[in-house]
């Protein structure tokens, strides 16, 4: 009897449990899907560790966050239910009046929670296994790879740990809604329908100052922002930006209502038009009662659009590079500075070990490959050619001498930073057989001429104004000129993300000075092509690597095939890794920011709906009263559309400020500066938040009308 109550209950109120029901099937859907990103790897042919550990990495951050969603997700589930139970008052009150004992009215309702949950529960893993299927095709041209064969993919820890988080979540709602029900009065349940909420007006005058002095903490909080860039989290600017921008949003939402009305009251003509009085009133009430609720509103919508602008950014970041970076298939790096540089100022146990290294290194030449061959490595097995760039530093010259830091449109730290580094020098005929490689023209600097590589975009200024420059740069003491106003982008090694900025290509002979004055190296790459494709060619090369700079006992059980130093081999980096890490750092972030992003869109659109809802319900006399004035539905309809578009645009209008401010410093801090555009992700965005957030608007109109049409025709 109990369930069948139960059942008839909820088809008679469908309309009510819509938005919740669907939220609830996002939920679950979104939650499964992504945790079982990590299951999807039986369809892809990976061939190396690298590749299937970023499978691993991206299901336990998924796994991690998921804890985090479904708190929020809980948090969302619970509020509606205070919704749904406030809605059915009434109800609840008759069931006592004809008898029905208080525990009874518990149970029916325990049970109408558990048969949402299950069925929401049931519709949502299925669709969530849906979309996992979907989402295999997104995973296969994240990463770059071929899907060798498509099945059918069910993640079982996936689906355990979506029924294990919701069946939590469901029975702490329904043991909230059974203490709930429990603890009413038989006299406030039959009231409760004729009961009319207070409406909460606060005095315009004190809001409108109060609106004002939210405006100048938000503008002092953007200040702050763009002062920190975004860079250390752990500045006192970035925790003062923090602060006062969730001050400046409560307040801005404390006041809000009251300076909106003394703004429209000055204006008579717009304020007695119609019913915008009534409606101007019922919004004031509403952000007057619910202004934390909307403050917390605002700020996740800004932490979502947030997170999904930037998230897209960096993968941009991670994958913009990729096809210069892989122009050869390795590259051995020594990074001989680590010894070169203060040897003196070093500890005493630092520095026998860093003289060892240089006098290796100056015995034979920095020359790396003749070196490992002496050791063993049999080049011509693997290695169809390799190519040794070594990068000085003039230490009496830095670009400062050379160019005026400051008008290079660098933050002044930066800029300072800049004007202080030595200049970087590189050999002519080294540049040039890296350009024969990548099949690009050599280039010509003559005796007494330059040419200026750079990769970085934070360097494209500096490196404009240094190939286009009249007057002469002194290097080694010999005065050399620009002999092109073109500036070159030659990748010297494999890389994801490419430091190289602003450095010259001198002749050879000015390299030898520089030698017997005493420079080496700041940092030598050696760039191997294989004879044998990729794979087999890393395999080998790390063999050759292990026999002829065999690891220590530390490193062998760290997992290192070689031991590192300064010289000859300081790290190696292949293609295959640079493109497997890309693929991976791009699934990861994509997969982040999509799921973070999309749970907090719906849950703040939900809570705004439910809130929107909820006020409907309360507001039902104020309509059935209208209509009798005389008022018909149209204009009921009017002045209801008006609410809700004020509600969900408040907090999602001053959240885009929020998000303009942070995505702006995030862009001129970091993708700027490596030529990264947000446009693309921003609008990604927009569509995501129309799509969303406008969909649960709609919905939300039409249920609050619903609602308040069924009142006003059961009193006619």
């Amino acid at each position: 009897m109990r369930a069948k109550l139960a059942v008839r209950n909820i088809k008679r109120s469908i309309k009510d449990y819509a938005i919740y029901f669907i939220t609830l099937v996002f939920g679950v859907a979104v939650f499964y899907a992504f945790n079982s990103i990590q299951s999807q790897s039986v369809l892809f042919d990976l061939k190396d560790e690298a590749t299937e550990s970023i499978f691993i990495m991206t299901g336990q951050f998924l796994g991690i966050f998921s804890v985090f969603i479904a708190c929020v997700l809980g948090f969302l589930i619970i509020y509606a239910n205070r919704f749904l139970i406030r809605r059915r008052k009434h109800e609840f009150g008759i069931y006592l009046t004809l008898g029905m004992k208080p525990s009874t009215v518990s149970q029916i309702v325990l049970l109408e929670t558990l048969l949402v949950g299950v069925v929401s529960l049931a519709i949502g893993l299925a669709v969530g296994i849906a979309l996992s299927q979907g989402l295999s095709f997104v995973t296969a041209a994240l990463f770059s790879i071929p899907m060798e064969r498509y099945q059918f993919v069910f993640s079982g820890d996936a689906c355990a740990l979506t029924l294990i988080c919701f069946a939590v979540i469901y029975l702490i709602v329904a043991l909230f809604n059974t203490f709930t029900v429990g603890r009413y009065k038989l006299i406030d349940l039959l009231s409760a329908r004729f009961k009319n909420e207070k409406l909460k007006m606060r005095n315009p005058w004190v809001s409108f100052v109060l609106f004002v002095a939210s405006v100048v903490i938000l503008a002092s909080a953007y200040v702050l922002l763009i002062q920190n860039g975004l860079v250390m989290l752990d500045d006192p600017k970035f925790l003062w930006a923090t602060v006062l921008m969730v001050v400046g949003t409560t307040l801005f939402f404390y006041s809000l209502a009251g300076f909106a009305i003394a703004m429209l009251q000055r204006s008579k003509r717009l304020y007695y038009r119609g019913l915008a009085t009534f409606t101007v009133r019922q919004i004031a009430s509403k952000i007057n009662t619910a202004f934390v609720s909307l403050s917390v509103v605002c700020v996740m919508l800004f932490f979502s659009i947030t997170v999904f602008s930037c998230g897209m950014g960096m993968v941009e970041v991670f994958t913009s590079g990729v096809e210069t970076g892989t122009r050869y298939d390795a590259t051995l790096t020594a990074n001989i500075f680590w010894d070169s540089q203060g040897v003196e100022d070093m500890d005493p146990e630092f520095q026998e070990d860093a003289k060892r290294v240089i006098e290796l290194a100056e015995k034979n030449e920095f020359d790396i490959r003749s070196y490992l061959a002496s050791l063993g490595v049999d080049w011509d097995s693997f290695a169809e050619k390799t190519m040794q760039i070594d990068i000085y530093q003039e230490p009496l010259l830095t670009y400062g001498q050379i160019v005026d830091t400051d008008a290079l449109g660098l933050a002044q730290d930066r800029a300072a930073m800049v004007a202080d580094t030595p200049v970087q020098i590189i050999g002519a005929s080294q540049f040039n057989a890296l350009r024969e490689a990548t099949g690009e023209e050599p280039v010509d600097v003559g005796a007494h001429g330059y040419v200026v590589n750079n990769l970085a975009q934070s360097g494209t200024e500096l490196s404009e104004q240094l190939a286009a420059l009249e007057g002469s740069v002194t290097v080694a003491g010999v005065e050399l000129a620009s002999a092109s106003d073109r500036v070159y982008s030659q990748p010297l090694d494999v890389h994801a993300f490419s430091g190289d900025a602003a450095q010259l290509v001198v002749p050879d002979e000015i390299v030898d000075a520089l030698r017997s004055q005493g420079a080496v190296p700041y940092m030598s790459y050696l760039d191997i092509d294989y004879g044998v494709d990729r794979t087999a060619g890393d395999a080998a090369l790390m063999e050759a690597l292990g026999k002829a700079l065999p690891p220590d006992e530390n490193r062998a059980r760290s997992s290192f095939s070689y031991q590192s130093d300064s010289w000859p081999v300081s790290m190696s980096f292949t293609a295959n890794e640079v493109l497997a890490q890309s693929g991976g750092m791009r699934m990861l972030i994509t997969y982040l920011a999509l799921y973070i992003g999309f749970v907090f869109l719906i849950t703040t659109a939900a809570v705004l709906a439910i809130q929107q809802l909820s006020e409907a319900s309360d507001s039902l006399e104020r309509y059935r009263l209208l209509s009798k004035l005389g008022c018909d539905r149209k204009m009921m309809g009017r002045s209801l559309l008006t609410q809700v578009l004020v509600y969900f645009l408040a907090p999602l209008g001053l959240a885009i400020c929020h998000s303009v401010c942070a995505i702006g410093v995030m862009s001129s801090a970091l993708f700027d500066s490596i030529g990264v555009s947000i446009a693309g992700p921003t609008g990604m965005t927009v569509l995501l938040v129309v799509a969303v957030y406008g969909s649960y608007l709609l919905l939300t109109y039409g249920a609050a009308r619903g609602i308040i049409g069924q009142a006003v025709d059961s009193r006619r």
